[in-house]
């Protein structure tokens, strides 16, 4: 594979790709910007972007020699769950020791990725080149960020955000805002719930849950989402200084955390 130096990060390409790779670059240059401006996190000391066309390259390629030995021999265990994440992600971030890899698909590959649960969350980008810029600073976030093992709703949640600062707008449907008041309504039985809608909704819930609230703080409490940033504090403990700092009622953080987020943000958005 060829590569290019950018900013501290290296981009691997194949010659056959060599047309996207400008396009590559500026959003690469644009997301470490937006990263290091909005989240004051620095540059892995090992960060890679590879341009993948294939699901099986994209897993082994930028590993380490050591872990591609590893992925070989644990290959049962993930092979079928990755394949079937090729179909709809259009990029992915994996780390491997003191190395962090990011892997994004060609714009015609991303172009053919199926939407599956991201419809329910994301405004469809302008164009193609949006959609790489706002890829590229979600997984960049997730490869700058993955030293300080935040929660899942803020490891989400800073990653959306820098794709909104990236591209300058709003990449979430508003109308998830709402989602925050209704997340405790019951929708099904337990007789008749399917578990794989359930475990859909689940996932789409913390996607909205984390870019909302982290939206909040950003634009709220920025000192706020820096300290926690820099704190290394545990999942538990970034709940109850998050509460405290907010003066929220305890308990049911997030019933009153997501009251907060709605009441500040239901007025701009309607």
């Amino acid at each position: 594979m060829e590569s290019v130096p950018i900013s501290g990060i290296r981009v691997f390409y194949d010659l056959d790709d060599r047309q996207v790779i400008d396009e590559i670059v500026i959003a690469c240059e644009r997301s470490i910007q937006t990263i290091s401006n909005l989240w004051k996190l620095d540059v892995p000391q090992d960060c890679r972007v590879y341009i993948m066309t294939a699901w099986p390259r994209c897993v082994f390629q930028g590993a380490p020699i050591g872990s591609q030995i590893l992925l070989g021999l644990t290959l049962p265990l993930w092979y079928s769950e990755f394949k079937k994440r090729w179909q709809y992600a259009g990029g992915w971030s994996q780390r491997y020791g003191s190395r962090n890899v990011v892997g994004i698909k060609t714009p015609q590959l991303i172009a053919k990725t199926h939407a599956s649960f991201g419809e329910s969350i994301f405004i469809p980008p302008d164009t193609p080149q949006e959609k790489i810029h706002s890829i590229l600073a979600h997984e960049l976030t997730h490869a700058f960020s993955s030293h300080l093992g935040l929660p899942a709703w803020l490891n989400e949640g800073i990653a959306m955000v820098s794709s909104d600062h990236c591209l300058g707008k709003a990449t979430v449907l508003p109308n998830t805002l709402q989602q925050l008041n209704d997340q405790d309504q019951p929708n099904a039985t337990a007789e008749t719930i399917n578990l794989n809608q359930q475990k859909r909704d689940e996932i789409i819930l913390l996607y909205i849950r984390g870019y909302w609230l982290t939206r909040f703080l950003c634009d709220f409490h920025p000192k706020l989402l820096n300290e926690l940033l820099m704190g290394g504090y545990s999942h538990r403990e970034i709940e109850d200084f998050v509460s405290a700092r907010l003066e929220l009622t305890p308990g049911a953080f997030w019933q009153r955390a997501g009251q907060l987020v709605v009441t500040n943000y239901q007025m701009d958005l309607t």
